[in-house]
């Protein structure tokens, strides 16, 4: 048996698995949804969540074993921490590694081993997600490729738990101030600030008409991360080439004056009314035939997005306004496409903003396929993350709720959606429980095909 080598980076790797907090604590089920899922994807009869000490691996999380951990010494996934890659041996009988290693020859006979390590930082690897069988076998790159996303799922969470202080100290600080009355682009009058996001800041403006805008500013904060000017521009794209009334309406884009820091800034229609995510918080829930009104003119502004190759990947409650204007009835916008991308899973743009869609999307409404970090998310993940937002404004509560990333992932790939008779007390047709698992079904090709089709149903089960 040939012990697993030492990483080189050894003691930062211990100290990084010691900041994560969470080598020997309690089981999580979480962690143990993940397990099952890599089992059940892989065709395994064990799978383990492997945390490597100085001399011990100890299992966070398991599936069809006993033991909570053993040695270091008899590690396999040692050997895939060390190199920082996927470890497949398909007989380890005649691997030299581990032909001899006392879990091949004795309890629990290992005869297949598949290990993706859990690289949480600058490449160190804490531990592995790994599959095994008592039998021999192949590993295909598909099944691989899903134990190398779980992984990633993984050290996300491992990396959040690691950095929760130091996210709350190192978040960038908001530095833009424009004053009362200063003129943007030659033409916009500043009258107030409305509000500030994780990118960008929101003034109310006039224009020389006296017409209210509302300008939204990037902050200077940002200004040197190319990921983030790509999404701004991104978004200012996009909206150009919407004309459907039920996206929010791009009126001009331009840079601030030099002397202002030369940052950029949309032009947008000015909006008044409220969102979504205030209408959960002052009602809790929404009685159904209103949320299908307003999810059905939301499907119509998302479809013409789609109609062009864009997929917006951040549907939620507070990107869904409701806009007041002299009819009697709100009108529906759909808001921030700045993390939206094309359909084509081969664009540059597509890889590019995965790095900022981690950062500003919403896990609570994200895909299966988008979870797991794929590149071919299409227009069906809008669908969907649509399907969350109506089920929580109908029920007042997420249909895979959780108290972190990864359990809000582990429940959207494990489980299905409570039923809408456990959660409203009120009398709601079946057909609408019927669109909703439509559109939460876990393979994309379940769901309705088109934003369009969704939109069709809705207004059919609404009439």
């Amino acid at each position: 048996m040939l012990e697993a080598p030492i990483p080189p980076d050894e003691a930062k790797r211990l100290e990084l698995l010691r900041a994560c907090r969470i080598i020997y604590t309690p089981a999580e089920q979480a962690f143990d949804d993940v397990a099952r899922l890599a089992a059940d994807i892989c065709g395994t009869e064990i799978a383990l969540i492997t945390l490597v000490d100085s001399d011990r691996q100890w299992f966070k999380a398991r599936v069809g074993v006993d033991v909570t951990g053993t040695a270091r010494d008899l590690s396999f996934c040692g050997h895939c921490i060390t190199k920082r890659t996927p470890l497949v041996v398909e007989d380890t009988h005649l691997d030299q590694r581990f032909a001899d290693n006392p879990l091949v020859t004795g309890d629990p006979g290992l005869r297949f081993y598949a290990g993706v390590p859990l690289l949480v930082d600058e490449g160190s690897a804490v531990g592995a997600i790994s599959v095994a069988d008592r039998s021999p076998r192949p590993l295909s790159q598909r099944q691989l490729d899903a134990l190398c996303r779980l992984s990633q799922q993984i050290s996300r969470e491992l990396r959040l738990r690691r950095d929760l202080d130091r996210l709350v100290s190192s978040r960038p600080k908001p530095g833009l101030h424009i004053a009362r009355d200063v003129v943007i682009g030659g033409k916009w009058r500043v009258k107030r600030e409305l509000g500030r996001g994780g990118v960008g800041v929101v003034f109310e403006a006039l224009d020389e008409q006296g017409e209210r805008v509302a300008i939204k500013v990037l902050l200077p904060e940002w200004r040197q991360q190319e990921h983030v000017l790509e999404r701004f521009a991104r978004e200012a794209r996009v909206l150009k080439q919407l004309t459907t009334p039920h996206v929010g309406k791009l009126i001009d884009v331009g840079n601030l004056d030099a002397d202002l820091g030369d940052l950029p800034f949309l032009v947008l229609e000015y909006l008044e009314g409220m969102d979504l995510d205030r209408i959960l918080n002052s009602h809790g829930r929404v009685p159904y035939r209103q949320v299908l009104a307003w999810c059905a003119d939301a499907c119509e502004g998302v479809s013409a997005a789609h109609e062009l190759g864009v997929v917006h990947r951040d549907l939620k409650p507070s990107n869904v306004f409701l806009a007041r204007t002299a009819a009697p009835d709100a009108v529906v916008k759909v808001l921030d496409f700045g993390i939206a991308t094309s359909g084509d899973p081969t664009s540059n743009l597509s890889s590019n903003l995965t790095g900022m869609e981690q950062l500003l999307g919403t896990p609570a409404y994200m895909s299966p396929e988008q979870m797991m970090a794929s590149k071919n998310v299409d227009a069906r993940s809008d669908i969907w993350s649509m399907g969350v937002l109506m089920y929580q404004l109908i029920t007042g509560r997420l249909p895979f709720p959780g108290e972190g990333g990864l359990e809000m992932f582990a429940n959207a790939m494990t489980r299905p959606p409570l039923p809408l008779r456990a959660e409203v007390k009120a009398e709601v047709p079946a057909d609408v429980h019927t669109i909703l698992l439509t559109c939460l079904q876990k393979a994309p090709e379940s769901r309705f095909p088109s934003m369009n089709e969704l939109s069709k149903a809705i207004r059919a089960v609404a009439a």
